[in-house]
């Protein structure tokens, strides 16, 4: 009972403190914006402005191979179409590259449609440069094992040159010992790095990479003072495998937080390493090499060990304070190797994030003012009609008029919906639709937008207003609709017709000859994202490499245990080293139930996570309880849960907004930590999230941002992951 009553408490906490009315953010400068590959080497980047925001925007910066047109300014009723268009004769847009938009707006909503047909959509905010937009959250990106292979390779390559550190520390093993043992010890530094790909692969967590270089440093200053002592000890194999299984830990710890696929991590680890060793043994021989060369110099060996330990010495002085003093631990780039894709909610969610759309209603222009509200799973008209239009249309005489008595107001609006939907007929993807809501209010207008009198007052002819909205259900977004409006006066000629879509707004002025406000889904290909059960993963194991392991623990055995020296040492090294070789490629999926499942890494954890939550809040996207309720089941455990989600819902209808209803844009899983087991298939996770949401109506956005710290249990059932409870913990707005 205590668990139920934390899951119904917190769910209600973070639906209804999400999305109360009250405590919506007004607008926060964020521009709707665009991005259209029609060719391989050629895109259009496109924003809706309005007049007064034209100065803000400015040519977009496109990777230096990229030639830009001026901006284009197309017109349109209300607003501004403002447009670029970018052309190279080199290499399209890579996850590699990064557009620069120097807008003074606090961020940009972008929408991006690919040459294959691909949607993705991200929010990226202004940074002192302007708004930076990374191709690589914006493009669909599946990367290969060969790509991730040489990208990681690469990148151990380029760590070998990080302050010559690791070309030292190969030369002073030249120094200290003779050829064919110095390539035996670089075997040490391989096994290191070889035992910290399987611990990495059972969750052991590492240090930074700076705590493993500054453990080299010291290495190469102890060997430099053992070489010109000369005397080589084998007490360094201890140490040289320490440092290989700190550096292969620490590489994989900075592999973690990027969103490279499970399987391609262990890959990617191995490739970094592999490098790392490759360069160790080029520098060696390079060494060996080079002492040759200058034997006829009298204590060469000595004279290079002097100064290599001076380096070493100055290097440590160079971490510590480019580093460990300013608590820079950072010390690769991923900013530009980090080629996977982001995870995110699909543009049907992400797109409702505030943007610059046709102008919300503030005051009333026309006396009467249309609004279409076109989103995943439903079209809503809002309209706004002028009290003094609203009788005239009843057919009454206001001459002399100048209220609406309260005891008038509900057949004034009873008697104006019902005109409103007979003669404005919709149709939605070639077909007449009917509202399944259709309802009438008298409202206000304000610098919040819309709001609901809640109390009924005597209502100014000329400046009391009737909110109409009418609720259309899609199976999911349309892509045409069309509505023919035949409800004019002598009085209302013409009227200010608005649309708004997940990707942009337009704005037309409807009159009796041309009445026909038409609307075409602009980014062909959509798909609204399904809600999916999230299958458990069965485990990958290297069987390979467990059985070569297996081999040379039993040999090494069997040997010990007869007292006899091995006589196949190099064969069984060979034999361990393939089985390092092989353990990141060959895996295979196993189905084992006699096996307890390990309790999901902390990514893994975060995966799971964001999924759920994904799936939740996707689920109250449609109106219709049963829909709802369906699409729960899938993520959500027990009838009893579910009917608490249920009861959550209504948090998510803006009763003081004209039944406007919430979305949940953006679920951002920020940390995992303290991941438990509680019984042999349910774990709890301390997990910190963000939640952005939005709700438009009568062309106006709200939206607001908050962050929750929760105790979240997920379990497994039927070898799928569903959420059991969520105990809030801390709840805080970020805007």
């Amino acid at each position: 009972m205590n668990r139920l009553i934390h899951l119904k408490l917190g769910l209600f906490t973070l639906l209804v403190g999400l999305l109360s009315a009250t405590t919506w953010a007004d607008d926060v400068g964020i521009t709707k914006a665009r991005l259209v590959q029609q060719a391989p080497t050629r895109y259009v980047l496109e924003a809706d402005v309005s007049q007064a925001l034209l100065w803000a925007v400015k040519a977009p910066i496109f990777p230096n191979r990229f030639q830009v047109s001026e901006l284009e300014f197309i017109t349109q009723s209300g607003a501004i179409v403002v447009q670029a268009t970018a052309t190279t004769r080199g290499e399209p847009l890579s996850p590699r590259d990064e557009i620069l938009l120097p807008w003074m707006r606090n961020g940009v909503s972008l929408t991006v449609q690919w040459l294959d047909g691909s949607i993705y959509q991200g929010l990226f905010m202004r940074t002192l440069e302007g708004i930076r937009v990374p191709v690589r959250l914006i493009i669909p990106s599946h990367p290969s094992l060969t790509e991730i292979a040489i990208e990681h390779f690469r990148t151990g390559g380029e760590h070998l040159a990080f302050k010559w550190l690791h070309l030292l520390f190969a030369f002073s093993m030249v120094l200290l010992w003779p050829s064919r043992q110095v390539f035996l010890n670089l075997l040490y530094v391989a096994f290191g790095h070889g035992l910290a790909l399987i611990l990495a692969d059972v969750g052991l967590p590492g240090a930074d990479l700076l705590l493993a270089d500054l453990l080299g440093t010291l290495l190469i200053f102890l060997m430099a003072i053992g070489a010109i002592g000369a005397s080589a000890s084998q007490h360094y194999h201890p140490l040289f495998v320490i440092f290989g299984l700190l550096h292969g830990l620490a590489y994989a710890q900075e592999l973690a937080p990027l969103e490279l696929p499970r399987d391609l991590k262990l890959p990617a680890l191995f490739m970094f390493t592999l490098a790392i060793d490759a360069g160790h043994a080029v520098a060696v021989g390079m060494g060996l090499f080079l002492l040759k060369a200058l034997s006829w110099l009298p204590q060469v060996r000595t004279l290079a060990a002097y100064a290599v330990g001076s380096l070493s010495v100055a290097i440590l002085i160079t971490l510590f304070q480019a580093h460990v003093v300013v608590g820079q631990t950072d010390l690769l780039n991923f900013d530009r190797i980090r080629i996977a894709t982001r995870f995110a909610l699909p543009v049907s969610q992400n797109a409702q994030v505030g943007g610059q759309r046709p102008q919300g209603a503030r005051q009333l222009t026309n006396a009467v003012m249309n609004y279409l509200s076109v989103e995943p799973y439903e079209v809503r008209q809002e309209i706004l009609i002028q009290a003094r239009a609203a009788v005239q249309f009843l057919g009454v005489l206001d001459r002399g008029m100048g209220s609406i008595p309260v005891e008038s107001l509900e057949p004034v609006k009873a008697g104006i919906l019902d005109i409103v939907q007979r003669a404005n007929s919709m149709a939605i993807d070639g077909q007449p639709a009917t509202p399944v809501s259709a309802r009438a209010d008298f409202v206000t207008l304000g610098p919040a937008g819309v709001m609901v009198r809640p109390e009924p007052v005597t209502e100014s002819l000329d400046h009391g207003i009737i909110g109409i909205t009418l609720v259309y259900e899609t199976p999911a977004l349309a892509d045409a609709i069309t509505i023919e409006w035949q409800l004019f006066s002598p009085t209302v000629t013409q009227i200010e017709a608005a649309t708004i879509d997940p990707f942009g707004g337009t704005t037309t002025i409807l009159s009796p000859d041309t009445n026909a406000l038409q609307w075409k889904n602009r980014l062909s290909g959509y798909q609204v994202p399904v809600i999916a059960e999230i299958a458990v993963e069965k485990p990958r194991l290297p069987i390979v490499s467990i059985l070569l392991f297996l081999a040379v623990v039993g040999c090494a055995g069997i040997s010990w245990r007869h007292h006899k020296r091995l006589v196949l040492q190099p064969i069984l090294a060979s034999v361990l080293a393939l089985g390092l070789v092989l353990y990141p490629f060959a895996r295979f999926s196993l189905d084992l139930p006699w096996v307890l499942p390990r309790v999901p890494s902390t990514e893994r954890t975060a995966v799971i996570l964001d999924d759920l939550l994904t799936n939740i809040y996707r689920a109250f996207g449609v109106r219709n309880e049963s829909r709802v309720y369906d699409r729960l089941a899938t993520t959500v455990i027990g009838d009893q849960l579910s009917q608490i989600y249920l009861q959550n819902r209504r948090a998510m209808e803006f009763e003081d907004r004209g039944g406007a209803r919430a979305n949940v844009d953006d679920v951002n899983i920020l940390a995992v930590d303290d991941i438990k087991r509680q019984t042999q298939e349910e774990f709890v996770a301390d997990a910190t999230w963000s939640v952005s949401g939005s709700v438009n109506h009568f062309g106006h956005t709200h939206y607001r941002q908050n962050r929750y710290h929760a105790l979240i249990t997920f379990v497994k059932d039927q070898n799928h992951w569903k959420l059991k409870d969520l105990e809030l913990i801390d709840e805080r707005r970020v805007f």
